[in-house]
């Protein structure tokens, strides 16, 4: 939440800085250096390490240590008593859900070098669930009535800003179109257009 909140205080000055600097070429390098700032800060926040052991029938959950803003302790959970998993596209452990609680795990798919870990550790969960315990978050959405009202407002969203840039270039120039809004088309609109498809196929499914 700390990452989310401080990445949304700082997005609109970081867009808004670059336009009092004269040189474009400035402008561009300005507004690069403070997305790639952002998006480090956000990674800080949001990234950790977590180690899980198997032993006596029971995970045991530990999260490596950072200098600041530690995520909070796992409480430990019989294998027998988890009812569901939520994991998204094979690769990403979103929730363990038992009768007691609910642990949300991450947000992220895990990188490079732990990912084999992690697929052991998420095919283990799998053979002990099966897979009639298997769900992924749009699961979630359509159970609690969201998904079409996400996929709404996704594609209101979608259309709204690619028809704002083209109205921006079409009327200003594309010369004119500021360096923002390039990155936004790069790092933004190609996620929310995956996440289009995604909540088409869950709703047809």
């Amino acid at each position: 939440m700390i990452s989310i909140f401080a990445f949304a205080i700082l997005f609109i000055p970081v867009l808004l800085l670059p336009s009092h600097i004269d040189n474009s070429i400035l402008q561009l390098v300005v507004t690069a250096l403070g997305i790639i700032g952002l998006f480090g800060l956000l990674f800080y926040f949001s990234y950790g390490r977590l180690n899980v052991t198997y032993d006596n029938e029971t995970l045991h959950f530990e999260w490596q240590q950072k200098l600041l803003f530690n995520y909070a302790k796992i409480p430990d959970i019989e294998i027998n008593e988890i009812k569901r998993l939520v994991i998204d596209q094979g690769q990403v452990l979103r929730k363990i859900v038992t009768d007691k609680t609910e642990i949300t795990l991450g947000n992220n798919r895990p990188n490079n070098v732990f990912k084999i870990d992690s697929q052991v550790f998420i095919d283990f969960l799998t053979d002990q669930v099966g897979n009639k315990g298997i769900i992924d978050s749009w699961d979630i959405w359509v159970e609690k009535g969201y998904l079409k009202w996400a996929l709404r407002v996704n594609t209101i969203i979608l259309f709204g800003a690619i028809g704002l840039l083209g109205f921006f270039a079409v009327t200003k120039g594309f010369d004119k179109i500021p360096p923002a809004s390039f990155f936004m088309l790069i790092f933004f609109l190609p996620q929310m257009f995956l996440y289009q498809k995604q909540m088409k196929n869950k709703i047809k499914n």
